[in-house]
């Protein structure tokens, strides 16, 4: 993905315009983006119904810039089963193109129940 000039923080009113040099895509934009690059990697077969249970150790280490280019990276952190629901624990990292530290990385917490 790249991050475009939809919602943004405006560095200039902000002052932050030294320390960015250009606008900054806002950090909850960034976090919004997940379902969407979550449905392109992630594929769960029989489902009835999946609930977003919650986020854990989840920050934000970097600004992404307008017009820089972030993926995700995700593996499975642990699977229990609780009865017949099966809660995923998803460690996930936005990455930003050529750069070393991370916009985003955190624990994703699913419900999926199944036909």
């Amino acid at each position: 993905f790249q991050a475009e000039d939809g919602i943004r923080d405006d560095v200039e009113s902000r002052g932050l315009g030294d320390m960015y040099k250009r606008q900054i895509v806002h950090g909850y934009l960034t976090l919004s983006l997940l379902p969407h690059m979550w449905n392109q990697i992630i594929e769960v077969n029989n489902l009835k119904m999946m609930i977003n249970y919650g986020m854990d150790k989840m920050k934000f280490g970097q600004a992404v810039l307008a017009g820089q280019s972030i993926r995700m990276v995700a593996s499975l952190h642990s699977l229990q089963n609780l009865r017949g629901v099966a809660k995923a624990e998803i460690k996930f990292t936005i990455e930003i193109k050529d750069q070393s530290k991370k916009a985003l990385e955190g624990i994703a917490i699913f419900l999926y129940y199944f036909n």
